[in-house]
């Protein structure tokens, strides 16, 4: 990825450009592979991103919901990713500690 933009830079548009662009091609890559794992998209301005991730153990699919939000000091910082039914399930699965 080129563009160095925050969502918060005037050059975000031209970043979220190069990250639909990355994603894409990394669907693209682990749907060839038989390696699918997760789906996703994004609010207009790029900055809410939700969807579905899963994995399959025993021959049992777990499906999870994903959401995020860009920091806005993204690229610098990355996204915390939020899988909601887990949340709070261990002690080592918590948000904002």
């Amino acid at each position: 990825l080129t563009v160095k933009a925050g969502p918060r830079d005037a050059a975000w548009p031209e970043r979220l450009k190069e990250e639909y662009a990355a994603l894409i091609k990394y669907i693209q890559i682990n749907k060839d592979a038989d390696n699918d794992w997760f789906s996703i998209e994004s609010n207009a301005d790029g900055t809410t991103w939700t969807g579905k991730c899963w994995m399959v153990h025993n021959l049992l699919r777990y499906e999870f919901d994903l959401r995020f939000d860009m920091p806005v000091t993204y690229p610098a910082n990355a996204p915390e990713l939020e899988l909601p039914e887990l949340d709070g399930k261990t002690a080592k699965m918590y948000r904002g500690g």
